[in-house]
């Protein structure tokens, strides 16, 4: 009977786990070839930021896109979906720059061209019109554009000065996310 017990439960926990790995899956917003060239670039810090600038510009590309076709089918749900993905992608990007900052890691040639590329992604997240169906996901974007665009800045300013004091340092990579 225990035994019985003992292997119900456990089926029972391992159906519960079953849906929830499945939806963490699909909340990834990279595909698999993009997961390898992150995971390719782990040692190579601005080839990795140029990466993912890369990836969310091209979820900017999609947003401006869906904005102007009002025809488009599922245009909400595929609105979402791209925001949703800017938002994740964002949010690793800071992930990333917080980790080779705090390792000092020389990102100065990737922040020099992240800093006015994520000035203009505010802006394109403002362009679809509020709509119930994705208006949470695009205010949610929206800080996230906000918030990369000012550590971005920050963290140049930190790194022009730290490399100053430390010019031995310049041009390495730290060790980074792996």
């Amino acid at each position: 009977m225990r035994r019985l017990l003992l292997i119900l439960t456990a089926i029972l926990c391992l159906t519960s786990l079953a849906p929830r790995s499945w939806t963490q899956a699909q909340k990834d917003p990279l595909n698999e070839e993009e997961v390898d060239q992150v995971r390719e670039f782990g040692d190579r810090p601005n080839d990795r930021i140029k990466l993912f600038a890369k990836f969310i510009e091209q979820r900017i590309t999609a947003i401006k896109q869906l904005s102007t076709e009002k025809t488009a089918e599922n245009r909400s749900a595929q609105l979402r979906a791209k925001i949703e993905e800017f938002t994740r992608l964002a949010d690793e990007l800071q992930d990333n720059l917080d980790t080779y900052d705090g390792e000092h890691a020389d990102v100065r040639k990737a922040l020099k061209d992240l800093v006015p590329e994520s000035d203009k992604w505010e802006a394109v997240l403002h362009q679809p019109s509020p709509d119930q169906g994705y208006d949470f996901a695009r205010k949610t974007a929206i800080e996230a554009a906000k918030s990369v665009s000012d550590q971005v800045k920050d963290i140049q300013k930190s790194q022009e000065k730290y490399f100053a004091e430390h010019k031995d340092e310049a041009g390495k990579n730290g060790t980074g996310p792996q």
